[in-house]
């Protein structure tokens, strides 16, 4: 989402008071003073680190809410403030706040509660939470937008370029492609350029809006990139959709995952269930693809943040010099639900791989080995089209 800096000028935000007071009336009034002064510290510490992202601006729209705004996308979401929020307290936030979109500012979330957190957003998409654990994370979900900023930790929240030439989901402004509907519109097409699958369809399949899908097809048509028939420009479609082809986020390991850990977390299941499934050179190489040996290290596209957290947890995070894996979070959740036997065994062998249409995705981020690849690739299974 954009290079994320320190700032200096964050304050700790508590639920204690200072002098170590409890009961009374004087610590009583205390409190009820201390109450909006605690929400304005959070609203300004929000509103600061917001302004050190690129693409994202917070600003103030009522005593306990803010305007969040990501590209060209914008939401209220009422500001709840915590010292340490546990998944009890998460819980407890859901019920007490049981519409709209909520963002909290704490000092500290456990990982717990953000798996929570995001779990309900993925089962709710109208009842949306994002957080700010000033320990180093700020987590936006929105029906527009969604992903994680971080500014501390091990090395996988290092902003340094990423291994061969990725680069993490950030806000976009302009172009024919905006937002998690555009990808997921403009994917959706490409997996089927033979038959257009209707807007309602998409929708369902990636948990948006009808009116979200239907604007940003309607974008794509404005471009140039859908035929009247409503099939796609290929290859244009597919050009547009892999210069925004970035994952939310990308985390090394230290462990590749095993069968009974990857069934613990969910991961495992029929090709169209939304799981786990492998990218990268190994599985465009099982596809016919001419790369020339493919990488030791498995690249593992997971469905959402939940997924990656749960699996970084597991496989242990580790350093770009030292990993065994690659955990990413998949740009949309269409990777997941059109899994596919690959035509030879990759490792891990228990997962599928990702659709081609995928892998060629990822090859095109670079922009001449990958690009080399694409120009000599024909999938080796006749049943899908090449778009590229």
């Amino acid at each position: 989402m954009g290079a994320y800096h320190e700032v200096s000028s964050v304050r700790l935000l508590s639920d204690i008071d200072h002098t170590g007071r409890t009961g009374g009336p004087m610590n009583d009034q205390a409190t009820s003073t201390r109450a909006p002064r605690r929400l304005d510290d959070a609203i300004e510490v929000a509103t600061q680190i917001a302004a050190a992202v690129r693409g994202i601006d917070l600003r103030r729209d009522g005593a306990d809410s803010v305007t969040i705004r990501v590209g060209p996308s914008a939401w209220s979401a009422t500001v709840v403030t915590r010292d340490a929020l546990s998944i009890g307290g998460a819980r407890t936030l859901i019920d007490r706040h049981p519409s709209g979109a909520c963002l909290i500012v704490a000092h500290q979330i456990s990982a717990d509660a953000k798996d929570f957190l995001a779990d309900h957003n993925e089962r709710h998409p109208g009842r949306q939470w994002s957080w700010l654990d000033q320990r180093g994370e700020l987590a936006l979900h929105h029906g527009a937008a969604i992903g994680v900023v971080d500014r501390a930790g091990p090395a996988h929240r290092d902003p340094a370029p990423l291994p061969g030439g990725w680069r993490l989901a950030a806000p976009i402004s302009g172009g024919p492609i905006r937002g998690r509907a555009g990808i997921g519109y403009g994917v959706a097409l490409l997996l089927s350029p033979t038959r257009a699958p209707s807007i309602r369809e998409v929708a369902r399949r990636i948990g948006m809006s009808h009116g979200a899908v239907g604007t940003a097809s309607l974008l794509l048509r404005e471009y140039g990139l859908v035929r009247s028939d409503g099939r796609p420009q290929v290859p244009e479609l597919f050009e547009a959709v892999a210069k925004v082809w970035q994952p939310p986020r990308v985390t090394p390991v230290r462990t590749v995952p095993s069968a009974a850990v990857a069934a613990r977390l969910g991961a495992i299941g029929a090709a169209d269930d939304d799981g786990w499934c492998i990218g990268g050179d190994n599985a465009a190489l099982a596809w016919g693809a001419p790369v020339m040996s493919g990488g030791s290290r498995p690249w593992i596209w997971v469905p959402d943040l939940a997924s990656a957290r749960r699996a970084e947890r597991a496989l242990v995070v580790g350093s770009w010099d030292d990993h065994a894996a690659v955990i990413a979070v998949a740009p949309t959740p269409l990777v997941g639900t059109n899994r596919c036997p690959p035509p030879r065994p990759v490792p891990p062998e228990f997962l599928p791989t990702a659709h081609p249409v995928f892998l060629a995705l990822e090859l095109a981020q670079d922009p001449t080995r990958g690009r080399e690849i694409l120009a000599g690739w024909q999938p080796v299974e006749t049943e899908f089209t090449r778009v590229w």
